[in-house]
C-alpha cells in the first residue's frame, strides 16, 4: 500500500499522469500534452512547458501553453521578459506595449516552484490566463505575439520550440 501511494505522488509530483489541467476541462478532449518540453539555463530548471491541443496539426486554433514552474519568480519579472521578448520578436518600441503591459500586470502573479500558468488561445487575438488553475486575466493586445515568445519562428530557443511544434515529450 506504502508503495502505490508513493508512487502516485511521485506521478502528481512531476506532472506525468494523463491529465489535463483543471483549467482546460471543457475546452479539450486531450488527456495528454500534444508536445511538451523543459527549458533550462545551464544546470537549473526553470520550468517545463506543455502544449495542449485537439489539433492533428500544431499548434492548432484553439490550445494552451502551460507552464510548470522549477523555481520562483516575481510577477514584475514575468510581465518584463515578456514584453523584452515582445519587443525584440516585433521591432516595435517598448511603448507600443502599454496595454499588454496593463493586462499582463492584471494577468500575472508571483510563481513559486510547482505553481502553473496556462494561456488558453480560444480565439486569434486573445489568450485566457490561469495560475494554478484560477482565472487571472486576459490578454487582448498582442496576445499572439505573446504565444509566439515560445511557439513563433522568431523564438529566443528555435529548438524547444520545434520539439514543442514536433509533439512529443521529454520525459
Amino acid at each position: 500500500m506504502m508503495i502505490r501511494i508513493t508512487v502516485l505522488a511521485l506521478i502528481l509530483a512531476t506532472g506525468s499522469a494523463a491529465a489535463a489541467p483543471q483549467e482546460l476541462s471543457g475546452r479539450l478532449v486531450a488527456n495528454r500534452p500534444a508536445g511538451c518540453v523543459e527549458y533550462r539555463f545551464l544546470f537549473f530548471g526553470i520550468y517545463r512547458a506543455e502544449l495542449w491541443t485537439d489539433a492533428a496539426t500544431l499548434p492548432g486554433r484553439n490550445f494552451a501553453l502551460s507552464l510548470v514552474y522549477q523555481r520562483g519568480f516575481e510577477r514584475e519579472d514575468l510581465v518584463s521578459t515578456s514584453i523584452s521578448e515582445m519587443v525584440r520578436m516585433s521591432g516595435r518600441p517598448q511603448a507600443s506595449f502599454g496595454v499588454a503591459r496593463a493586462e499582463l500586470e492584471k494577468a500575472m502573479r508571483t510563481v513559486q516552484e510547482g505553481d502553473r500558468y496556462t494561456a488558453w488561445r480560444s480565439r486569434p487575438g486573445l489568450v485566457e490566463f490561469f495560475h494554478n488553475g484560477r482565472a487571472t486575466g486576459t490578454l487582448t493586445q498582442d496576445a499572439d505575439l505573446f504565444l509566439d515568445i515560445w511557439l513563433g519562428p522568431a523564438s529566443r530557443d528555435p529548438e524547444r520550440r520545434a520539439k514543442l511544434l514536433a509533439g512529443g515529450c521529454d520525459d
